[in-house]
């Protein structure tokens, strides 16, 4: 089985290849990749995935066992596999960055190369982008409604495989979670960790107490309880108890977690019990079906939860499950092309993106632009870079640390209206093309 991604194509791309290779023809084409359509109840979207786009652009290749396994399907000339054993990036990419605010008809990756070389790379960039970018915005959103209180991602188990819990943990890290649960992603991309512990683990004890006491003397300065086995109030009790038998050996109990009932109601009589209990300092954690709608809920009746652990509706979106990423062909040896079929139109030429400032930085509205002249447009920015020049890296893509910085400053500069989680109001894009 080969399982390579230099593999990972939709069929049409190889078959339009050994097509153009047949003809001789390898024009210059410029792709573009963007957002068809604005999901449902999205005022903006968290651009997310340019990173590894951008890697694997540089790594287009195909290796002696990719060329096997295309070789046994007996439906590709030898000769053009051969071709493709060559193949590597000559052109330019010019792209926007992750952590980004865009949003609908914006070009986010731009790909100018020979036409075998743009478009085999089609389904790859797309899928780099598109997950990435819908679940970024998911977990923006919910940043956005706990304010400035901790989330936590506990996303993986309900994710579609293990790429996407991966891709999950590192959006959540870049537009502001506190940290996630999933190793993997913690390990290799210096994420913070968090996790407490299943009802599994009290379960297995004959007494909750006795469960809570066993795993307080394991991590008795990181140790968070689980209060929900049995009964929730119990629980917090049965927690209050450990917590002073904590405080006699000089550690203190982190939190406890609250993972099903009525989260107002249990959070309100729980803080009770511990503030009356001398214990203001342990912290409440929220688990178990939230998103930015019922956190929103929450807030709005002053729950005291001070952390959100949040998992299945960010893993998959739920709300607004799929976004329209599109690659186009713009340009044709330097021809303007577009589609034009009712409903998925697309734009000719190669374009500039610039975003207008006010003058406290916000945002104003965004200009979609044709040509490089961009001198009548005062107080803009253009929101492209050159990343990749015939096929040379000349700019190097921030990693996850740099870019969750550059996402907190540019969400800063977008005006509320356009972050409400219903009825956001739609931000001006201008197209101006010739």
């Amino acid at each position: 089985m080969n399982d390579s991604s230099s593999l990972f194509y939709d069929l049409y791309q190889l078959t339009m290849s050994q097509s153009y290779w047949r003809a001789g023809r390898e024009p210059t084409a410029i792709f573009e990749l963007y957002i068809r359509d604005m999901p449902s109840n999205r005022g903006y979207i968290v651009l997310n995935g340019i990173r590894q786009a951008l890697d694997a652009i540089r790594n287009l290749n195909f290796q002696k066992s990719d060329m096997d396994a295309l070789n046994s399907l007996e439906r590709f000339d030898p000769k053009f596999i051969d071709y493709l054993g060559n193949i590597e990036f000559t052109g330019t990419v010019r792209g926007m960055q992750d952590g980004d605010i865009i949003f609908a008809e914006e070009p986010v990756l731009q790909v100018q190369a020979p036409i075998i070389q743009g478009q085999l790379l089609e389904t790859m960039l797309i899928n780099c982008v598109n997950y990435s970018s819908l679940v970024a915005t998911k977990c923006s959103r919910v940043k956005y409604s706990a304010g400035p209180k901790e989330i936590v991602d506990f996303g993986a188990r309900r994710a579609h495989g293990k790429d996407a819990a991966n891709t999950l943990a590192r959006a959540g890290y870049l537009t502001g979670f506190q940290g996630t649960a999933t190793v993997t992603t913690g390990v290799n991309f210096s994420i913070p960790m968090f996790g407490t512990m299943a009802h599994s683990y009290i379960m297995a004890f004959e007494n909750e107490i006795d469960a809570f006491r066993s795993y307080a003397k394991e991590f008795p300065n990181t140790c968070t309880l689980l209060v929900d086995t049995y009964d929730t109030l119990s629980g917090v009790k049965n927690a209050v108890t450990v917590a002073k038998e904590l405080e006699l050996t000089g550690n203190k109990l982190r939190a406890i977690r609250l993972d099903s009932g009525d989260y107002l109601k249990l959070s309100v009589k729980a803080r009770h019990i511990l503030n009356s209990s001398g214990l203001n300092y342990v912290d409440i954690v929220a688990s178990g079906g939230l998103d930015e709608y019922r956190i929103k809920e929450l807030e709005i009746g002053e729950a005291p939860i001070d952390i959100y652990g949040v998992g299945t509706k960010i893993a998959v979106s739920e709300d607004a499950p799929w976004l329209e990423s599109v690659y186009k062909m713009v340009e044709i040896d330097s021809r303007p092309v577009n589609k034009s079929s009712d409903g998925k139109k697309s734009y000719p030429y190669k374009k500039n993106i610039l975003r207008k400032h006010d003058s406290k930085g916000n945002f104003v509205e965004d200009f979609v632009l044709s040509g490089q002249n961009i001198s009548d447009y005062d107080g803009c920015t253009s929101l492209l870079s050159t990343y990749i020049e015939h096929g040379k890296t000349i700019k190097e893509h921030s990693g996850l640390t740099d870019s969750r910085s550059h996402h907190q400053e540019q969400f800063a500069k977008l005006d509320d209206c356009y972050k409400s989680i219903s009825q956001p109001h739609k931000y001006p894009v201008s197209m101006n093309l010739e």
